[in-house]
């Protein structure tokens, strides 16, 4: 776009010299002499007004942008220019490339007719990032251009600000029931004001085994004798979510991929077990194996929506496989949420005999065939459910491409 802009001048320059030659045929030699040599000391000043602006310039640029966005929303972008040169500058275009806008939006430009020395301007540009991902926004450029826009200097300037586009979560309004499970106190991260009922219990007397850092000393000073915090087993919800993003399994375009939807429905899930105060475990294969060990709170989500931010469908293994790697690890008393296609219950089987370490089990399953063909979904779904209570008599929640995944939970 700028290099056009710049053609275009060029060209018209051409025709006022043209227009100028012209004319000489028509008039005297020396009016011809006056035009010619007017407009060349035009452009020699403008040539090295320019080469002065770009040696001399002292350009300081800042941006300001958020850490993280969700898919689909608006991301505001503040940059602070800044001309510490002793110069002021004219006809200044910067450039900024926002990798996770669409594609026709992935340069920002903002042109300054003006910028005297010493003066700081504040910039605002916005995009829409459609794609969940990270991504490194960034470098600037800046161009230089002559008084009569004739010529033009490049400036790369190579900051660069790291942004999460997480994925986006639907809200989950009901949800099947979970089984309380025990563990102890410390095996969890928590703080003195979560509201946890399993904290701090009281105090007592100093035992020998009993470490330093809980003795309380206020009760120690007040008693003449050690006395030191004592904390209960905490009792609290957990669960475990399993997943597979299989690469040959991942039927659909764009966002209707089945990877697409096992990442939105893990994103919305995890949300709405953490923000409920259940302690959240994942176990997946993306490429490799992942296993985030089990915590809870604000903190823990954010990476948990990290990692599914940058997860692909890269898995050569089978969901089965992914399984057996882990099925030792998965505690008693817990409940496995388990996200699959509906071609993965050969693998059931192999999952049923955790029921007998109190293991409940909640299966979202995915119809495979609604993400390579157009048919009736409704007819589809209701076989599966058939098909799937009459082997393991259970009745699934089934998901299909194009399913309103809010009003699909309220089924439940």
């Amino acid at each position: 776009m700028i290099l056009a802009k710049f053609i275009k001048k060029w060209i018209l320059i051409f025709i006022v010299l043209g227009f100028d030659f012209f004319i000489a045929l028509k008039t005297s030699i020396a009016f011809f002499y006056f035009i010619f040599w007017f407009l060349l000391s035009l452009v020699s000043f403008s040539f090295i007004w320019i080469i002065i602006e770009y040696l001399t310039a002292v350009i300081h640029l800042e941006r300001k942008t958020p850490v993280r966005v969700k898919e689909d929303d608006s991301l505001e972008i503040r940059v602070v220019i800044e001309n510490r040169g002793v110069l002021p500058i004219f006809n200044l275009v910067l450039e900024d490339f926002v990798p996770c806008a669409d594609a026709a939006g992935k340069i920002k430009r903002k042109l300054l007719d003006f910028l005297p020395s010493g003066v700081s301007l504040h910039l605002k540009y916005g995009v829409v990032c459609r794609q969940r991902g990270r991504y490194k926004i960034g470098p600037f450029m800046i161009y230089y251009f002559d008084p009569l826009g004739l010529f033009y200097f490049r400036r790369k300037i190579k900051q660069y600000s790291e942004i999460y586009v997480f994925p986006h979560t639907f809200s989950i309004r009901r949800f099947p029931p979970l089984l309380k499970g025990v563990s102890p106190w410390f095996g969890i991260e928590s703080t003195r004001v979560s509201g946890d009922d399993d904290e701090f219990y009281g105090i007592r007397e100093y035992k020998g085994h009993d470490p330093i850092k809980s003795i309380h000393w206020l009760s120690s000073a007040r008693k003449n004798k050690l006395i030191v915090k004592q904390y209960q087993r905490q009792a609290f919800f957990r669960a475990t979510l399993l997943f597979n993003l299989e690469s040959k399994n991942n039927f659909g375009q764009g966002k209707e991929k089945v990877c697409e939807y096992i990442i939105k429905l893990a994103a919305s899930v995890s949300k709405y077990l953490l923000d409920a105060g259940v302690a959240l475990e994942i176990i997946s294969h993306t490429g490799e194996f992942v296993h985030i060990l089990s915590n809870k709170g604000p903190e823990y989500l954010e990476d948990v929506l990290k990692f599914l931010a940058l997860a692909e469908a890269k898995s050569k293994i089978s969901l089965g496989e992914t399984f057996e790697e882990f099925a030792r690890i998965i505690p008693s008393d817990t409940t496995l949420i388990v996200i699959m296609l509906d071609k993965d219950w050969v693998y059931l089987p192999s999952i049923l005999p955790l029921l007998r370490r109190n293991v409940s089990l909640i299966p979202l399953i995915l119809i495979s065939s609604t993400f390579q063909y157009s048919f009736n979904n409704v007819e589809v779904v209701k076989d599966m459910k058939i098909k799937l209570s009459k082997s393991f008599n259970f009745n699934p929640m089934l998901i299909s491409r194009g399913d309103n995944l809010e009003e699909a939970f309220l089924k439940i």
